[in-house]
Order: structure tokens, then sequence, then C-alpha cells
């Protein structure tokens, strides 16, 4: 069976990857905060260049899922010092170590982000793209996407895959849904919640959706690939739908501490490339999914 490491292994996607490959790989993980998982996990700091190598010297992976990294624009906006340290040296030492080592075996999955393309010059947003990163956080995956690029040149097998927003139970509340879904269940009838500009329309995705198209992304050749929905929803109306599973009448308070500037109106991915390599289709509909990320919370309020 194949080995797969995932870097980042306590982190909200990395759970649910491990639940799709699971059953087709041997797995394991890296951990940087000490928590207990399912599956074999090393705590490892990714930015010490000798504790990597030292790692992957006696390890060997036919695939690394690159998950590890400050995912949050808020946080870089407030430390880019920590985004790009994180970001970009923990991608550079594994990278160098597969060089070194010349695990030519071994392929590079590295998790990017649709932020990279920055504001839409037209729609849908495609690969080919121009890219213009409005933010550290951004900016640091477009930095890593060309070092990446780079390795190829010394045959380091990659895919880079350039995440549109997606959701589900266990995001951190940094994130646009889940802090409203805790918004919501803690307030009562009559209550005002605050919230930023609802009147934009994002392209969201189920996370159990995206991480099956990781793992048939595998098996693709070197490149760059979207993955996301295709389509794009206003932000007022996934409001009203949760709105309407609490039974809840509550005051809607646009708070400009939540609004970033220049955000464009629409963003929506086409990820025709992949479908194409792949047969890759989503099955999970955004009422399906925000109703489980919804009753996953109330549950959860339940049992706690």
């Amino acid at each position: 069976m194949k080995k797969v490491l995932i870097t980042g292994a306590e982190g909200f996607v990395a759970s649910y990857l491990f639940k799709e490959l699971k059953n087709f790989y041997k797995v394991e993980g890296t951990v940087f905060l000490d928590k207990k998982l399912d599956y074999p996990s090393y705590k490892l700091d990714l930015t010490e260049k000798e504790e990597v190598f030292s790692f992957l010297k006696e390890k060997n992976y036919d695939y690394i899922f690159h998950l590890a990294g400050q995912s949050s624009t808020k946080v870089s906006l407030v430390d880019p010092y920590l985004t790009y340290k994180v970001n970009i040296i923990s991608t550079l030492n594994i990278l160098e170590a597969l060089k070194i080592l010349n695990r030519t075996n071994t392929k590079f999955i590295f998790i990017s982000t649709s932020d990279v393309y920055g504001k839409p010059q037209y729609l849908p947003v495609d690969e080919k793209h121009q890219l213009r990163p409005l933010n550290p956080y951004s900016n640091s995956k477009k930095l890593c996407e060309e070092i990446i690029e780079n390795y190829g040149n010394f045959n380091i097998r990659y895919i880079i895959i350039r995440a549109f927003n997606h959701i589900g139970f266990g995001q951190s509340e940094n994130f646009f849904i889940p802090s409203l879904v805790s918004k919501i269940l803690n307030a009562e009838d009559g209550d005002s919640i605050s919230v930023g500009n609802l009147n934009l329309k994002r392209d969201f995705t189920d996370v159990r959706d995206m991480v099956f198209a990781y793992r048939l992304a595998m098996d693709l050749e070197n490149g760059i690939y979207n993955i996301c929905s295709e389509k794009s929803v206003l932000l007022f109306d996934i409001v009203d739908f949760i709105l309407k599973l609490s039974n809840k009448k509550l005051i809607l308070n646009e708070d400009s501490s939540l609004i970033r500037k220049d955000e464009p109106y629409e963003f929506y991915g086409s990820c025709a490339l992949f479908k194409s390599l792949t047969g890759y289709k989503n099955r999970y509909t955004l009422e399906e999914t925000l109703n489980w990320i919804y009753q996953s919370y109330v549950e959860n309020t339940r049992s706690g």
C-alpha cells in the first residue's frame, strides 16, 4: 500500500482528507500543535530545516500533501512576518529535502488558494488568469507556487491545487460561515448580530467534495489546477438560509471592521481543466452542506 504524509494534520481539512484516503493508502501526518489523531502522527516544526531533513531522511512517502501553514487573511494582515515565514520556509524545507534526498518517487501536492488571482478580470476565473494577490497570505501562496515550479526543474513531481472557498463542520470561526452559525446559535430572538458586506457573491465547495478532488488530483501530471463549484452565491442568501434553519428572527448589523477594502462583487472559478482530466463532479449542494454544518453545530452544542 502506498504511503501518504499530510502536513498540518491537526487542521480542519486534514481530518477530512484522512477519511478520504484511509481506505486506499497508508496515511501518516505531521503536527505542530499537540493533538491526538486517528492515525500515526509526528510533531514537527516544518520551519526548522534540520528537523525536516532528519524526518524525511528516515521516512519515505509516495505523496506529501502540504496543508500546514498560516491560512487566515486576517492574521496575515496583522502578522505578515509569521505568514511569510511559516508558508514559504515550510514549503522550501520539504522541497529541498526531497531534492537532496533524490526523492523523485515522491509527489508533492501543494494546497494553494484562489486568492492568488486577486480581483477577477473576467469570470469564471481559470488557471490562465493573471495573479494579483492582495494580501500577505495570498502573496505567500503565489511565492510558494513559483518555488515549487522551480523545483520541477530538479525532477520534483508536484501538483498545485488552487482551492476556492471550501466549508464544513470544524472550520475555524475566523471564516465567514462558521462565524455566522456560531453567532446565530448564540443569539436570542430579536437580538442583533454583526455581519460584513452581504452583497457579495462567492464560490463555495463542501470540504468533503474538496478532499475527494484532492484524491483524484494525486494521479495528475505536474501542473496547476483550480477546484471549485463553478458558481457563485449571494452571501445574504446564505445568511437567510441559516436563519430559516434556526427559526430565529435576528437583526443584521453591518460592521465595518468585518469588511475588507476593494472586495470584488463577484468571484467564482472554472475547474473545467480538472474535470476534463479526472471526471470530477460536486456531490453536495450548497443547501445540503449548510444544513450539515448547522445541524452539526446544534448537536455539538447539545453534547457539550
